[in-house]
């Protein structure tokens, strides 16, 4: 038997957030809304919209279906071309097993979103022709690839498991660990993404500080506001700018984590940077209810790193040798 829910819309910062009329956001024992737990936010979605699309922001089933690469084929496919490609030059990396980006496009208001990008509408990054060249920059300038295998500390920082790969300032799904953990008390909030376990740890109701220093993830301030949980971000590390490659030293993310079922959160975030973007924009995603989250242990790097060192020095002895 199916209910039919009556729903209202809200407009919050710029994104549209559906919640059940006789839906009520619980609280925490400290009287605040309670957006604690682990949640998932794996999803098909890509950042930005593509053409084949059309401009439709929301699609029915069908119309995904007929578009949407399917997951095991989309997952064929990266192991086709990457994680799994034969030749001398790669080694394999990856299967299937481990890529979990999700089965369909993020599900809101009873369709699916084309693109996290909701503003602008036609769901693309409002690129300023400088910001533009600053992104294209980044891709040779990122001080996180270098590879190199003269020592362990010329391995690449992703791959020696002390930084995520994926994004998590703003949280956008990637292959695989799109998970995340809220935990609240009076004062601060705990953002753990399960990737590497980065975590930003966000002060209540206070003011950024003037630090000598950037944080790795930025210094972040919340409050609430109706039923949402606000966290600012500003002040990120030069490094993790250039990871993200969406941010820069003087962006200021503004997210929003909202509890709109018992096993859902809509989550929105905006993006203001007047050097990078012709104007502010905003994406938007569900999160559900997730699994426990487990050590991230990226044991790959760890139990490699040997081969990979002595099979450097074989080729350096035999550089010599041919001398």
């Amino acid at each position: 038997m199916y209910r039919q829910v009556v729903v209202a819309l809200f407009v919050l910062g710029g994104s549209q957030v559906l919640l059940a009329q006789d839906y009520s956001s619980p609280l925490t024992e400290f009287g605040v809304p309670d957006v604690q737990g682990v949640w998932n936010f794996k999803t098909r979605t890509s950042l930005e919209r593509s053409d084949v699309y059309d401009g439709a922001l929301e699609i029915d089933e069908a119309t995904m279906l007929e578009n949407m690469l399917s997951t095991p084929d989309y997952v064929a496919a990266l192991e086709a071309n990457g994680a799994e490609a034969p030749g001398p030059q790669n080694v394999g990396g990856y299967n299937g097993w481990w890529i979990t980006p999700g089965d369909a496009l993020a599900s809101m208001n009873g369709m699916f979103r084309t693109s996290l990008i909701v503003d602008p509408l036609n769901g693309k990054i409002p690129w300023t022709e400088a910001g533009s060249a600053v992104r294209r920059a980044q891709r040779f300038q990122n001080p996180m690839g270098v590879a190199d295998s003269d020592g362990p500390e010329g391995r690449t920082l992703a791959e020696r498991c002390l930084v995520s790969f994926s994004s998590t300032a703003p949280f956008m799904s990637s292959l695989y660990n799109n998970h995340m953990q809220i935990v609240q008390s009076p004062t601060h909030v705990m953002l753990l993404a399960e990737m590497v376990h980065n975590a930003r740890v966000v002060r209540i109701n206070q003011e950024f500080r003037d630090l000598p220093y950037e944080q790795w993830l930025g210094d972040s301030i919340g409050y609430y506001e109706g039923d949402a949980l606000v966290v600012e971000t500003r002040n990120f590390h030069p490094w993790q700018v250039g990871k993200e490659r969406l941010t820069s030293t003087n962006m200021k993310l503004t997210e929003r984590f909202t509890r709109v079922a018992d096993d859902k959160l809509h989550y929105s975030f905006t993006i203001e940077d007047a050097e990078l973007y012709t104007q502010p924009w905003t994406g938007e995603m569900p999160m559900y209810t997730g699994e426990n989250l487990y050590e991230y242990a990226c044991h790959e790097g760890n139990y490699a790193m040997p081969a990979i060192l002595a099979g450097s020095r074989r080729q350096e002895a035999d550089a010599r040798a041919a001398q």
